[in-house]
């Protein structure tokens, strides 16, 4: 019998060959599925300006607007995503291709945004928080001369909305939505949280901010906004503000309640739990408003000037300290204050209090005074030679307590002296160079005044005045003089020559004194 050898390589080619078409299609499984997800929907879910999450045709039943089921998995992160930002609202558009009847496809594109909508409120994400949009082919992402490119177009967009106006976060051609304000400067540490971030994190110089955004400087800290129209917000340390933007009340003053009154929770620009908040508004129209709500007031201004100013602040009693600088400011009583429900008009210069009826001060009852006065800088003068010892600084405070603030910037961002004093002098030690100066009364309430501005160069080009000489010492080069000439006078008058030397060493010396030192 013939006994047929074995050859381990002959078969081991024959299993590869076999197998390998196998492998292949595990691994185009395999890929095909791992694509599918990510297409659907990119991770991680970003809904900041500029950003979309894109659902593409595969989350859908061919031709219909039903949910895959292998693709729900994608729409349960979607409301993990969603239930951590609750403030952030959003618009589902659905689209399509340019491919049979226009009416159909619209339809179809509204009713994928649908039941992606009926997915997410079926899950816990309010109903509120939601819009749909059907836009049919009218926003085509590719070519739809080609089969690939009508694939990319039938898709349905998550963009995130504005909190209160309800503008889109991105526009149909990719933009962003231009800013509401930028952080123009920042002393750290400061936090920052904005609608669709989960968590808080440091502000950086020259972010972009949109509406409703948070806001939490830390001791010693503190931040800047400018707004597009240039109106600045400066937030002081120790403070928590919720900024909903410029624009948002005076464009939502419309929308009115049962009751056919504007809402008061739209007509807020700016909520301040505690801390200081320094206002300067700038280019207001007629028809902008802007006002700024604390636990117990609601401080609005209007076209009435041009421009506003005013220092609000929330103290540790939460009471509301108004002072208004520039401009006039309607004051709305809300609660914990005798004056409840009351409007009160503040004019220019002009400060209230409101809140805190059970504190036992009873500052209510003092109702709308004035501010501290202006305080005058005396001393230095505007342009002064360098010194190795610290310059002087002299002022008169009218007996308020002072806060004086040098700075290498106009902006107050870069400070060199920032301190309170109860006295009307300081020492800065200060090296040659330009600096800005500002000097605010502050009462025992905590109402401030106006500020004094002065800007001041410290240069070695600067000539060093002279020494001034006391008063007794210009008295006695007068009587120098005087004698000198009574002398000379006498010499001639009783013929005297020895008077007349006597007058004239008087005057040399006299005249000496008073032009030489």
């Amino acid at each position: 019998m013939r006994i047929k050898q074995y050859n381990y390589f002959s078969h081991k080619q024959d299993y590869m060959r076999h197998l390998v078409p196998l492998f292949a299609c595990i691994l185009l499984g395999l890929i095909f599925i791992f694509s599918e997800q990510h297409v659907i929907a990119q991770e991680p879910f970003n809904l900041s300006p500029g950003k979309k999450i894109t659902l593409t045709d595969a989350a859908f039943s061919l031709g219909s607007a039903k949910l895959e089921a292998s693709q729900k998995q994608v729409f349960t992160l979607l409301v993990d995503y969603l239930t951590k930002r609750s403030l952030l609202n959003i618009e589902i558009g659905g689209h399509a291709d340019n491919q049979g009847n226009e009416v159909q496809n619209t339809a179809l594109s509204l009713q994928r945004a649908e039941s992606v909508r009926a997915f997410l409120v079926e899950n816990g994400i309010a109903a509120s928080r939601i819009r749909t949009r059907g836009y049919g082919a009218q926003f085509p992402i590719a070519d739809n001369a080609t089969q690939d490119g009508r694939t990319k177009n039938r898709r349905v967009e998550i963009i995130g909305l504005s909190a209160l106006t309800g503008k889109l976060l991105v526009s149909p051609d990719g933009k962003p939505l231009p800013p509401e304000a930028r952080i123009s400067a920042v002393k750290p540490s400061v936090q920052v949280k904005s609608a669709w971030e989960e968590d808080w994190r440091e502000a950086r110089m020259n972010e972009e901010l949109y509406e409703a955004f948070r806001l939490n400087t830390s001791e010693n800290a503190w931040l800047d906004i400018t707004f597009r129209n240039n109106s600045v917000l400066h937030l002081s340390e120790n403070a928590t503000m919720f900024v909903y933007g410029f624009e948002a009340a005076s464009r939502l003053a419309s929308l009115n309640g049962a009751d056919g009154k504007p809402k008061a929770e739209t007509l807020k620009n700016i909520e301040l739990a505690k801390g200081n908040l320094m206002l300067k508004l700038r280019e207001m129209k007629a028809q902008d408003t802007f006002s700024v709500r604390t636990k117990n007031s609601h401080i609005g201004f209007n076209s009435a000037s041009a421009q506003a100013s005013a220092k609000v602040k929330v103290d540790g009693k939460e009471r509301s300290i108004i002072s208004v600088l520039q401009g006039r400011a309607n004051v709305q009583v809300l609660n914990d204050d005798p004056r409840a429900g009351q409007n009160l008009d503040v004019g220019e210069d002009f400060g209230v209090v409101v809140g805190g009826a059970g504190t036992g001060d009873n500052l209510t009852a003092q109702g709308i005074v004035p501010l501290p006065r202006k305080p005058e800088l005396l001393e230095p003068e505007e342009r002064i030679a360098p010194n190795a010892n610290p310059t002087p600084f002299r002022w008169n405070n009218g007996g308020y307590t002072t806060r004086l603030e040098v700075a290498s910037n106009a902006e107050f961002s870069e400070f060199v002296h920032n301190a309170i004093h109860q006295n009307g002098e300081a020492n800065v030690l200060l090296p040659e160079g330009t600096y800005f100066v500002r000097l605010t009364n502050i009462d025992s309430i905590g109402f401030e005044s106006q500020a004094s501005l002065r800007a001041l160069v410290v240069s070695s080009g600067v000539p060093k005045k002279a020494p001034e000489h006391p008063f007794h010492f210009r008295i006695l080069e007068f009587l120098l003089l005087v004698a000198g000439g009574a002398s000379i006078w006498g010499s001639f008058l009783f013929q005297n020559p020895r008077l007349r030397w006597i007058g004239a060493v008087c005057v040399v010396i006299g005249l000496g004194m008073l032009l030489l030192l």
